[in-house]
């Protein structure tokens, strides 16, 4: 015998090939009866067969092609693209390649000889037949069989596979004749299998071509009516192989033959024994042909979408109108006792997801909707049954009645779950939408859209089954899951009110016994309250949700009244319920974190925390907290004088995380945390368990960081170490495991990995927890300063986080003090240079060192410094930057200021104070004023420093007057002068202006004038960084022209910042009082007037929000905490009014990757816009909000940021964000533009925004004025 054949013979149309394709050809040519079809037959296999192209011989071909064709065809295509010189032709380029491929002489010699090696081993083949083949097709057991019939003991595993299948016939027409005549006679069933046989070896698309085709087709249907399951089985099969083929015809011909046999079982009366009673238990046995189809068609209706696309239109038309038509027969029959087709489809597929699939596409969609609107039966009878089954509900029947029965209970289940998920579908697109209302006859009205989701929502009650309660939640969680107008549909039909209105007697439980209290699992069954918590979870988790259940039904957020019109809110009744359940101890682990995430959904939104933090619920969490601290530890936690109202919760400490993050996730969280000394707990609680989890990110810790306190429990936790980890990884590219990423890849990566950092320096206090022992100070110092690191990625990775922090004036002067990083960076310039000159090599850390240093050296906005580019693709030559190693920068950063007229203009403030400057200064005379700024600055003119002082002095006055301008405690007589003062000139230095901060005393600025050499005031020193800000702040006055008193202006400022910490603030803060340098440059330098006007501000309410340091310095007096008036009152309330008037920019800053942008607007707030917008709208700032009101602060911000809007909407979600935010100049701000839209803002949400805002200073914490202690 011949040795066996080996598989790797690579030589072309060797005999081993050839004897390899004709042991594999041999069953087909068998079964055919001839080898006419050959050709056919290969060409077929070519094409439809994968397991064909592993044949010896063609890979051997392919092969060959390959080495003896490649370079012909790659000269061919580089000819073709010179030819068109890189463009490619309309039409299809691979024909003409291939003409010229085959007309090459190469491949014509590649054929010849391939042709003579085949013909060659053919003949050697036929001159030893006997032993070539016979011996090698009958060998015995032991030898090794090159070929196996039989697919079963096949090597091969594909189900697409020709090759693997019982061969493939190829027929005479005749026989096909025989065939259809032999199926369409009774008298001959017994050549029906055979018949049947032949039908399944055949090609699968060549009887669907034959003419006989109709009576092919005829016979299969009867097959399937008939009882011998071994013909049904294989008429079956016909139509299975047809379905599953390549042809397109066959596919619908089998497919509409199959729905046409499925008809045939009801128009029959000899087949209606075989279809289910409705009411009545199913025997699987007796309808097991129907069952069986309905499976097949649901199969392959699953599958058809993916191929769908490939089919002609007007076949998908065909099939998709022919399905709808079946599935609606009999439904319009009342009589009728036997279940509908479409009942049917229920039993088999009660998910109905044969119907989601074909509508999830558009064009499919569009197909699908056209046939349900043609055959509206299905959906009507669908929304028919829904209502009758949910009106008249039963319980499913469990008991035991065998394994091929199906209760009745469990098939009308089945039903209406196939039903609601028809409907459901449908409701998904607006499109089936469209399809609504439908006439149901058992409804007086139609029934709509909103109509029928009030009867799914009326089914979710505790008298119904578990069942129930948990489908219809679930489907409406999946149809409006983080869908803005599906969850405004939902909330447009009411549901929220439906289900609070049927859970509203879980609050009456409240006023029960607490025997009741511990009933209430049994009372109210977990399965229905869990329901109502996934709906109303669903519909929180969009916008539109939050604000519908925060608000209230069908009211515009934006309404003049704004959010004190809200009297009954829907969030009371929810968080109500929330409250409940958290304080059950029969809530299971499952409810009460479902209940957590309702709270947490609610608490997420700036409507939410703002509306809801004033819940018992939250008091309760908080005082949770500290009874769980007492049980682990002795620390003393200060529980107040007054008694505990709040009811304790059941949870354990892993169930209140969500709760406690979302709470540190908010300014308004942080600092309410804070008040009650439980921040340093809730902190240690949730940070470690997300850095555990990977979850820890920048939002949370700049957060966390607005507080002092926060910041310094985030330093003692070291959980910013890991970012800069992450950070050299990446940097370094330590992190590529696999392949090397491209360099926008690559850049993209380091910019991910620095978003957080950069969010935390791009916060005072985050840039001193960055650039600390704690922090990182030691493994940023080392590539930042180093001479040896200059040309490296990581000196450029620490200029960049210097960067962000040096956009912050409280950094700068902190850093500069600390560090001296100017000096550092001047000498890297110096190194930089080139040749004798001073000419700095122009590279990437060259730019973005001269960036910081310009930044940090030069104050001001838009016209008042030229800040030059961060990175150097911005660099041109008509923007080249002029860098430099030494201060003070070159001229060219400084624009040339405009000759200073010598005579003022008259506009209409200055005509208000000249003609009022005798008159009584109170309420009246602000009205006046108002309208007299608001007339200058509509417009287009400024209102200049010089008028500003006036302005301020007289408006502080005026305020005087009235007791509710006070800060609350503080008592002030009515000041009076003996010399009025004009615009033009500076008032006399003898006001008389008093405070009464200490019982019997007064403090008069005359009587006392702060001088070197005063007790108070040489014990009071300032700090270095408060030093080095008030050298930044003089070089911005002489650059402005502003400082007009003569003598050491220095001094002069040092002197009045320690008069304000001994007098007004009584201490010294870390940061600087920018508001105090500000105040001082408006009065140009002069002392006397600039402590007047502090200390008369430091008794108002608009002083505290206008003045950072001063609300800072209350909270010893005030229940209110370092830096709250800022982040929790004003940052607060511009988000909140950013949501509901503006929410597509409320998303796109929300939206901000891992950064914090809120954190660089409140350093904007801190320092009062200085170095943000030009001096004279720092000016326009102050008198507005001074006359305007305290909330004004929250207009104006807004307004700014609408006007800033492009810049978030272009970069959302993208981490170069923050980056753009710090340095981008914002270009075109004039507050007298925007003040139509903050006085609309004021009138819509002032009696929301004011009282929130100057809340906390109406709790004191001692019954002594602010400054008795």
């Amino acid at each position: 015998m011949e040795k066996k054949i080996k598989i790797d013979d690579a030589t072309m149309g060797s005999k081993p090939q050839v004897k390899d394709l004709l042991t594999h050809m041999d069953p087909m040519i068998y079964l055919a009866g001839t080898a006419d079809n050959t050709s056919e037959m290969l060409s077929y296999l070519a094409d439809m067969d994968p397991a064909f192209h592993k044949l010896q011989l063609v890979r051997s071909l392919r092969k060959g092609m390959r080495e003896d064709l490649s370079k012909a065809i790659e000269g061919h295509v580089e000819a073709y693209l010179k030819e068109q010189k890189g463009k490619m032709r309309s039409e299809n380029p691979v024909d003409t390649l291939v003409e010229k491929v085959v007309s090459e002489d190469k491949f014509t010699d590649f054929v010849d000889d391939t042709r003579k090696s085949i013909e060659m081993s053919v003949q050697d083949i036929t001159n030893h037949f006997d032993d070539e083949i016979v011996t090698g097709m009958f060998a015995n057991d032991e030898d090794e069989l090159t070929f196996s019939v039989s697919p079963n003991d096949s090597n091969e595993s594909s189900l697409n596979s020709s090759l693997n299948q019982s061969g493939l016939l190829f027929l005479h027409p005749a026989q096909y004749y025989n065939i259809a005549k032999s199926l369409q006679s009774r008298k001959e069933m017994e050549t029906w299998n055979d018949s049947l046989n032949i039908l399944l070896a055949v090609t699968p698309g060549e009887p669907v071509m034959q003419e006989c085709w109709p009576d092919v087709k005829k016979g299969l249907r009867e097959c399937l009516f008939e009882d011998s399951p071994e013909i049904f089985d294989k008429s079956l099969k016909v139509h299975c192989k047809l379905l599953t083929s390549q042809v397109h015809n066959a596919v619908k011909e089998a497919y509409i033959n199959l729905l046409d046999a499925l008809a045939g079982f009801y128009m029959s009366k000899r087949f209606l024994t075989k279809i289910p009673l409705r009411g009545e238990n199913i025997n699987l046995r007796s309808c097991e042909n129907i069952i069986r189809i309905i499976k097949v068609l649901t199969d392959f209706q699953k599958e058809f979408p993916l191929l769908w696309i490939r089919y002609p239109e007007r076949f998908v038309d065909d099939m998709v109108e022919a399905t709808f038509t079946i599935l609606g027969l009999n439904l319009s029959t009342k009589d009728s006792r036997q279940m509908t087709i479409l009942d049917m489809y229920a039993v088999v597929d009660p998910q109905a997801s044969w119907i989601r699939r074909w509508v999830h596409g558009q064009w499919g969609r569009s197909k699908t909707f056209s046939a349900m609107r043609s055959n509206s039966m299905v959906l009507l009878h669908s929304v028919s049954f829904c209502i009758k089954h949910l009106e008249s509900l039963t319980e499913i029947s469990h008991a035991d009645i065998g394994d091929v029965m199906l209760s009745s209970s469990l098939v009308a289940h089945l039903r209406f779950s196939h039903a609601i998920n028809l409907i459901m579908a449908v409701l998904e697109f607006s499109d089936g939408r469209k399809l609504f209302p439908v006439n149901v006859p058992s409804k007086e009205e139609l029934v709509t859209m909103q109509s029928i989701i009030q009867i799914f929502i009326r089914a979710v009650n505790s008298n119904v089954s578990d069942i129930i309660n948990i489908e219809i939640s679930s489907l409406l969680q999946k149809f409006c899951s983080k869908d803005e107008m599906k969850s405004w549909i939902l909330c447009d039909a009411g549901v929220v009110e439906l289900l609070l209105q049927e859970v509203s007697s879980i609050g009456k439980l409240q006023e029960k016994t607490k025997e009741l209290k511990g009933e209430l699992e049994l009372k109210i069954p977990s399965s229905y309250i869990q329901a109502v918590l996934v709906i109303l979870d669903t519909i929180l988790s969009t916008n539109i949700g939050q604000k519908y259940i925060l608000l209230g039904r069908k009211r515009k957020s934006s309404s003049r009244s704004g959010l004190s019109a809200v009297t009954s809110s829907p969030a009371y009744e929810v968080m109500n319920i929330v409250y409940l359940l958290l304080r059950s101890k029969q809530a299971s682990s499952d409810l009460k974190r479902l209940t957590i995430s309702v709270c947490c959904s609610l608490l997420a939104s700036p409507i939410g925390i703002h509306m809801c933090v004033e819940h018992p619920l939250i008091e309760s969490v908080i005082e949770h907290l500290k009874d769980k601290n007492k049980s682990v530890t002795m620390q003393k936690i200060p529980q107040g004088d007054a008694p505990r109202t709040s009811e304790p919760l059941h949870l354990s400490v892993p169930q209140s995380l969500p709760l406690l993050a979302t709470l540190l996730l908010s300014y308004k969280g942080v600092f309410l945390l804070e008040s009650e000394g439980v921040l340093p707990l809730a902190i240690m609680q949730v940070l470690p368990e997300m850095a555990r989890k990977g979850d820890l990110n920048a939002r949370i810790l700049a957060s966390i960081c607005s507080s002092p306190q926060g910041c310094l429990v985030v330093g003692s936790l070291k959980v910013i170490q890991p970012f800069w980890d992450i950070l050299c990884h990446v940097v370094n590219g330590e992190d590529l495991v696999q392949q090397p990423l491209s360099e926008e890849e690559r850049e993209e990566a380091i910019e991910a990995a620095l978003a957080p950092l950069m969010s935390l320096t791009a916060t005072y206090q985050g840039t001193q927890l960055v650039f600390s022992e704690q922090g990182l100070l030691k493994p940023i110092s080392e590539p930042l300063y180093c001479t040896s690191e200059l040309m490296t990625e990581m000196h450029t990775t620490a200029l960049r986080l210097l960067g962000s922090a040096t956009s912050v004036l409280d950094s700068v002067a902190f850093l500069q003090a600390s560090f001296g990083y100017q000096e550092q960076l001047l000498t890297q310039q110096h190194h930089m240079r080139f040749g004798e000159g001073d000419s700095v090599i122009v590279d990437e850390n060259s730019i973005l060192r001269n960036h910081i240093l310009v930044k940090s050296y030069l104050v001001g906005g838009n016209g008042e410094r030229w800040l030059p580019p961060l990175v150097v693709e911005d660099v041109s030559a008509s923007i080249m930057p002029p860098l430099f190693s030494q201060y003070p920068p070159p001229r060219e950063y400084k624009p040339e200021k405009p000759i200073r007229s010598m005579h003022k203009k008259q506009n209409e403030v200055w005509r208000f104070l000249t003609d009022t400057r005798h008159g009584l200064h109170d309420i009246g005379w602000l009205n006046h004023c108002r309208k007299a700024v608001r007339a200058v600055l509509s417009s287009g003119e400024d209102i200049k420093s010089w008028l500003v002082m006036d302005i301020v002095d007289r408006a502080v006055r005026a305020l005087s007057s009235s007791t509710e301008e006070l800060l609350p405690g503080s008592s002030m007589s009515h000041p009076t002068t003996s010399a009025a003062s004009t615009p033009t000139s500076p008032p006399a230095a003898s006001s008389t202006t008093t405070f009464n901060l200490v019982p019997g005393s007064t403090l008069s600025p005359t009587s006392s004038p702060l001088d070197h050499n005063e007790e108070g005031s040489e014990s009071q020193s300032l700090s270095e960084p408060q030093q080095a800000a008030v050298d930044l702040v003089l070089r911005y006055g002489s650059q402005l022209q502003v400082l007009s008193v003569s003598g050491s202006l220095r001094e002069n400022l040092i002197d009045v910042l320690k008069y304000v910490q001994s007098r007004i603030l009584l201490s010294s803060g870390e940061k600087c009082d920018w508001f105090t340098m500000i105040m001082f440059l408006i009065y140009g330098g002069n002392v006397e007037r600039c402590r007047c006007a502090l200390a008369n501000l430091s008794g108002l309410l608009v002083g505290a929000v206008l003045w950072p340091s001063l609300s800072d310095s209350l909270t010893t007096s005030y229940e209110i905490m370092p830096g709250e008036m800022t982040l929790g009152g004003i940052i607060h309330n511009v988000q909140l009014v950013l949501n509901l008037e503006i929410p597509t920019l409320h998303l796109a800053l929300q939206a901000s990757g891992d950064t914090c942008l809120w954190s660089i607007i409140g350093e904007w707030v801190r320092c009062i816009f200085l170095g943000v917008l030009p001096w004279v709208e720092v000016c326009h700032y102050l008198v507005l909000v001074l006359l305007q009101g305290p909330d004004y602060a929250v207009y104006f911000l807004v307004a700014l940021l609408r006007h800033v809007k492009n810049i978030f909407n272009k970069h959302a979600g993208s981490h170069k964000s923050l980056i753009l935010l710090q340095t981008t100049v914002i270009n075109g701000w004039r507050a007298g533009d925007h003040l139509n839209f903050m006085e609309a803002l004021s009138r819509r949400h002032r009696r929301t925004v004011l009282p929130a805002l100057i809340s906390p200073l109406y709790k004191l914490r001692h019954q002594y004025t602010p400054r008795q202690l």
